[in-house]
């Protein structure tokens, strides 16, 4: 099969996120015998690369019909459209698609993360624009009101018009349903794949492993709830005296976090900035993620990688996904900021069950393999032929 990856943003495998899932996609097809081109629709010139023996298109987006001549040359069967979301960037791909070529859409967030976080979205959005006034419970009650009538029209319209519908998660099929009831007929056509992964090959039992938590991610308050990161960090300081926090990663809050620190006189706290963070994982014992959503969750997999347990708010459906509770990870009800000190005093404590979670933990990334990855994907492939 000639497979086309969709996105519009500059391939860089190094950026995380869909690039990265992208890059990781292209070798995984191509490995099994498809040919694949990727296509970066964005505001730059024309232009054709390579990026390890597979061609990467730059188009101008002023210039779409270039798409459609990209797409005819290369005979491509099936474009993946890493923009699954959009509306706009559907219809344009059914436009100039040639046709009997088959479009799968993949959604790279949980379905209900405006729904279940209108209430902290809507607030930051109005104190951003200084018309906090405007926050009150008629006019949310009206946004979300309207942000259930979009999502049934633009949902309901791409899984309708496309070939197949990939999310992260089969668990968020019945967030879907939940926010766009009438997907209830096209059922056949969604799935659920998770991001794929390469596991380093350790030895988990002779990682240099010190009393550290790290924390790998932006710096925000929205998605990553870095606010309860430190409220449940300065609850394990003075419990805690051998540990160490570690804060990988930069975002609007990190000054606040900062002065929050000097402040309570949190002095054990780090803050690394943007860096490769595999050296940490490997000497870190425990990963905190504190988010109120996630389209899947990369870092859980990643600390995995390299036995540094997790542990996170049960606060999305893919979550109970990649961490079964206290098997190779932890769930805490969210957003109990007590809980969460409590079980991450219980690891601390407990050296024996946190090497025992660790080595589960690493076990784990394997449901995530490159070879599990395509399995999925082969059985989309034979849904569209």
């Amino acid at each position: 099969m000639n497979i086309a990856l969709f996105l519009t943003r500059e391939l860089d495998p190094n950026a995380g996120g869909v690039q990265r899932t992208t890059s990781k996609l292209a070798k995984i097809f191509e490995a099994q015998k498809h040919k694949v081109i990727i296509v970066s629709y964005i505001n730059d010139t024309n232009s054709v690369k390579d990026y390890e023996g597979i061609k990467l298109f730059q188009v101008n987006e002023r210039e779409p019909s270039a798409l459609k001549k990209i797409f005819q040359e290369e005979q491509i069967d099936c474009i993946i459209n890493q923009m699954g979301a959009s509306l706009e960037l559907t219809k344009l791909l059914l436009k100039v698609k040639p046709r009997d070529t088959k479009i799968i859409n993949t959604l790279r967030i949980n379905p209900l993360n405006f729904y279940d976080n209108h209430k902290n979205t809507l607030k930051d959005f109005f104190e951003r624009k200084k018309i906090g006034f405007l926050n009150t419970y008629i006019t949310r009650k009206i946004i979300l009101a309207y942000h259930i009538f979009r999502q049934n029209v633009e949902l309901g319209f791409i899984v309708k018009n496309t070939d197949a519908f990939v999310m992260l998660s089969e668990k968020f099929k019945p967030e879907l349903l939940f926010l766009v009831p009438k997907l209830k007929k096209y059922l056949h056509k969604i799935h659920g794949i998770g991001n794929p992964f390469l596991r380093p090959e350790l030895d988990i039992k002779t990682l240099p492993k010190e009393n550290i938590v790290v924390y790998v991610g932006s710096l925000n308050i929205r998605q990553k709830r870095v606010d309860l990161l430190l409220e449940i960090w300065e609850k394990l300081h003075a419990q805690s005296p051998d540990w160490k926090f570690w804060v990988l990663g930069e975002g609007p809050e990190k000054k606040n976090m900062e002065e929050f620190c000097k402040k309570n006189n949190l002095d054990r706290i780090h803050f690394f900035g943007n860096v490769n963070p595999n050296d940490y994982y490997k000497k870190a014992k425990i990963f905190h993620m504190t988010s109120a959503f996630e389209g899947f969750g990369n870092v859980l997999i990643e600390a995995q990688s390299y036995g540094c347990v997790p542990m996170l708010f049960d606060s999305y459906s893919a979550a109970s996904d990649i961490v079964y509770h206290n098997e190779n990870g932890i769930l805490v009800q969210p957003f109990d900021c007590n809980e969460y000190a409590a079980e991450t005093k219980k690891l601390m404590d407990n050296p024996e069950k946190t090497s025992e979670l660790a080595l589960n933990a690493y076990e784990n990334v394997l449901r995530f393999s490159y070879e599990e990855t395509y399995k999925k994907w082969e059985k989309v492939f034979e849904t569209i032929k």
